[in-house]
């Protein structure tokens, strides 16, 4: 019998499917995007093992479904047929994501409340829901993948439950969103990763875009001490 209330669902594309999709840095630096993502996926790993919560990696390529919406609330389902009341799912492309942010997730789950994290394409990059407050079919009906979702989330959610959200952090999906990113508190071991693959990529004269990502990394945000070295996966 599962004593355990909550789980974190790490639900994303493949880190080699991100890169080839996105396109962060071009067609011709895929590798380095590739090398991005697989990062990303590493880091988010050990912020979800530092919670303590048990945690599960779910690639969308995984789920039946024929559209993203559908794939992704059949993997709430799953979940909740596993015996979870609870489920705090996150992404792998969020470099500003903190266990803090899961822990205000889990705490406002306990309370009874929908906890949404809003990312500024008009997205989210964490939902929190009970297992009270879903239900399959509306949820996978959801504007997915557009700047919409956010207000369809909560107008959505707000039927049911209390919603509360988080801060506003920013998703990779575009060479500017991972500048926008760097002016947001990313850990330090991430930020010299990040340095250092940019600097890599202004060897190569790429149109002066990752020369401008070199900048401003030197005078991005503040610093978060680098995360441990726990993972926690299914």
């Amino acid at each position: 019998m599962q004593t355990t209330r909550t789980l974190v669902m790490i639900y994303s594309l493949a880190p080699s499917r991100q890169a080839r999709d996105k396109q962060v840095f071009g067609s011709r630096n895929q590798q380095a995007a590739v090398t991005l993502f697989d990062r990303l996926e590493g880091r988010i790993q050990s912020v979800a093992g530092k919670t303590g919560l048990p945690t599960l990696i779910i690639y969308d390529h995984q789920q039946p479904g024929t559209t993203f919406g559908e794939r992704y609330a059949a993997a709430f389902t799953q979940i909740f047929s596993l015996g979870y009341d609870q489920v705090i799912s996150v992404g792998n492309d969020i470099p500003a994501l903190s266990e803090h942010h899961i822990l205000q997730a889990k705490e406002g789950l306990d309370s009874g409340q929908t906890v949404f994290g809003p990312s500024r394409d008009g997205g989210d990059y964490l939902i929190a829901l009970s297992k009270s407050a879903f239900e399959e079919k509306s949820f996978a009906s959801l504007p997915w993948r557009t700047d919409r979702l956010h207000e369809a989330l909560l107008q959505l959610f707000a039927k049911t439950s209390p919603v509360t959200c988080l801060e506003y952090l920013v998703d990779i999906d575009t060479a500017e969103s991972l500048a926008d990113s760097m002016t947001q508190a990313l850990d330090l071991t991430f930020r010299k990763f990040l340095k250092a693959l940019l600097k890599s990529l202004a060897k190569i004269e790429f149109h002066g875009t990752c020369q401008r990502f070199s900048s401003l990394l030197l005078f991005a945000g503040p610093r978060r001490a680098p995360p441990q070295n726990h993972l926690c996966l299914d």
